[in-house]
C-alpha cells in the first residue's frame, strides 16, 4: 500500500503540533507501507527532500493568505503522486481545493484537526467546497468526540450525510512518553534556581487562539514566577503587554528538545490558556502529563477538555478569564500533594491511551478498512 500525507507543512522544519503528528504517522506507518507526504515549500521552489526517513515533497508556493499556502502547481502533484490512499490533514483550503481539482486516484481519507475559525468571512463562500470534499472522503478522523458535538462543519456534514455518519471515527493524538521521562537533572535544579523554586510554564507556538495575552493578564496574581517559552508571531505584542503592566514573565524563547523536558520536569504547574476552537486538542497538554505535570486549561468545548479531564489531570476554567486561571493556578501551587495526585494520573493516562505508535497502527487500520 502507498500512503500520502497531505498538509502545508511537515516537522521539521516547522515545529508545530500537527507538522509533528504527521511526521509521526509517517515514521510510524513505513512499518506497513509506502509513505509519502506533500507539502508547500514556503518558497517558489519545488524540491523533494528527506524528514527524518520520509519522502517530502515541498511544492513552491507564492506566498500565503490567511495561512493558506498560493501554491498553482499544488493539483498537479497531488495527481502525479499516485497514492492508494492519500490522507488530507484539515483545516487546508490548498489541499482541499487541490483534491476537487486533481481529482487523484485513491481512497481519500480526511484527518479532521480543527474547524476553520478565524475566517468566518471566507468560509461562507468557501463552506460549499469544503462539505463537497468531505463529501469525497470514504473516511473522516477527528481527534475526540467532544469536538465532533460541537463542531458546526461536521454536525452540517452529518445532517446533508445522514447516511454516511458512521465515517466518522475518532482517533485521539499521540506523543512519545518516553521522549519526557529522563530529564537533565542538573538543568533542572538551575532552572528551579533561576526562577526562584516553583513556578509556572507555558510552552508552545505563540499564536492568536493561544491566549497568551490572558496568562500575562494572571500573572501579577499567580504566586510564582510565570514562565513564557516559545516563539511565533504573537510573542512580541505578548512581551509588550508584560511591559506595560510590568509583570516579572520569563520568555526564553524558542526551547530545544532537550531544553523543553528540563522546563517541564521543573514546572510546578502547566498553563495551557487558549481561546479558540482552533484548540481542538493540545500536544503540549499530553507533553506536559508525560513529566507528570498537572495542568490549568480553558473549556473550549472541544479536544481540550478530553485531552485535560477536569479535577483529574488538571483544572479547566473559563476562557478569557485572567481571574480564574490565576485562581485555578494558585489552587494547584498551594497543594502540592493534590499536585502530585494529579500529575501520576496524568502520566499514566498519557502512557496507557496516547501513545503516537498506538494512534498510527490505528489510523492505519481505519485506512485499511475505509479501501474496503
Amino acid at each position: 500500500m502507498k500512503i500520502l500525507h497531505v498538509y502545508k507543512d511537515f516537522d521539521p522544519p516547522v515545529h508545530g503540533g500537527m507538522e509533528r503528528h504527521i511526521a509521526l504517522m509517517c515514521r510510524f506507518q513505513r512499518q506497513w507501507a509506502q509513505v509519502e507526504a506533500l507539502v508547500c515549500s514556503r518558497t517558489p521552489r519545488t524540491r523533494v527532500v528527506e524528514r527524518d526517513g520520509t519522502t517530502v515533497t515541498e511544492v513552491g508556493e507564492w506566498g500565503r493568505l490567511q495561512s493558506a499556502p498560493l501554491s498553482p502547481t499544488f493539483p498537479y502533484h497531488m495527481r502525479r503522486m499516485a497514492a492508494d490512499v492519500v490522507v488530507v490533514h484539515v483545516p487546508n483550503p490548498t489541499a482541499e481545493m487541490g483534491y476537487l481539482l486533481a481529482r487523484p486516484r485513491g481512497t481519500l481519507v480526511v484527518r479532521y484537526h480543527s474547524d476553520v475559525v478565524r475566517q468566518a468571512a471566507a468560509m461562507k463562500v468557501y463552506a460549499p467546497f469544503l462539505m463537497r470534499f468531505l463529501g469525497k472522503a470514504a473516511m473522516i478522523l477527528p481527534t475526540s468526540e467532544p469536538y465532533v458535538k460541537t463542531s458546526a462543519t461536521l454536525q452540517a456534514f452529518c445532517r446533508r450525510f445522514p447516511r454516511r455518519e458512521g465515517l466518522i471515527r475518532v482517533v485521539p493524538l499521540g506523543i512519545l512518553p518516553e521522549q519526557f521521562r529522563a530529564p537533565d537533572e542538573d538543568r533542572v535544579a538551575r532552572l528551579r534556581a533561576q526562577y526562584g523554586g516553583d513556578y509556572v510554564l507555558f510552552c508552545g507556538r505563540h499564536r492568536y487562539y493561544k491566549g497568551l495575552e490572558y496568562l500575562v493578564r494572571a500573572a501579577r496574581d499567580i504566586r510564582a514566577a510565570v514562565v513564557i517559552a516559545g516563539d511565533g508571531p504573537e510573542r512580541a505584542r505578548v512581551q509588550a503587554l508584560a511591559r506595560e503592566q510590568g509583570t516579572a514573565v520569563a520568555f526564553p524563547g524558542a526551547l530545544s528538545h532537550e531544553d523543553l523536558v528540563a522546563h517541564l520536569h521543573g514546572c510546578a504547574v502547566f498553563v495551557f490558556p487558549s481561546v479558540a476552537r482552533s484548540e481542538a486538542f493540545g500536544i503540549s497538554i499530553l507533553e506536559a502529563q508525560a513529566c507528570g505535570k498537572p495542568v490549568v486549561a480553558t473549556r473550549l468545548g472541544t479536544g481540550v477538555e478530553f485531552a485535560n479531564l477536569h479535577e483529574q489531570t488538571g483544572l479547566n476554567v473559563e476562557p478569557r478569564n485572567p481571574e480564574a486561571l490565576a485562581r485555578a493556578v494558585n489552587a494547584l501551587l498551594e497543594d502540592p500533594q493534590r499536585r502530585e495526585q494529579m500529575g501520576a494520573f496524568a502520566r499514566r493516562r498519557v502512557e496507557n491511551e496516547f501513545r503516537a505508535d498506538e494512534t498510527a497502527r490505528k489510523e492505519f487500520a481505519l485506512y485499511q478498512e475505509a479501501m474496503g
